[in-house]
């Protein structure tokens, strides 16, 4: 297995995150997209601290928040996208 690929496996076994995406450019892996379920007790400001590459989605009911999810994408490092030998 390739170091991408091992990366990919431990998000998996993670289980923090509802569903992950790999994005590859040349025919090997360049990206990792985590989605996953945040605390809605948690402070946004705090949330947006955490990864410099991240989306946010905030649902809200009766003016209150419900609902937290973030996209966050993790590159592959170079060293991680060398073939197989």
């Amino acid at each position: 297995m390739t170091p991408s690929e091992i990366q990919v496996l431990e998000m998996i076994r993670s289980k923090r995150f509802l569903s992950i995406k790999v994005i590859i450019k040349n025919g090997e892996v360049d990206a990792i997209e985590g989605l996953e379920r945040l605390d809605t007790g948690e402070r946004i400001i705090d949330m947006l601290k955490q990864h410099d590459f991240q989306n946010l989605e905030i649902k809200q009911t009766n003016g209150k928040i419900v609902c937290v999810n973030r996209i966050f994408r993790k590159k592959v490092s170079p060293l991680a996208k060398t073939k197989r030998s």
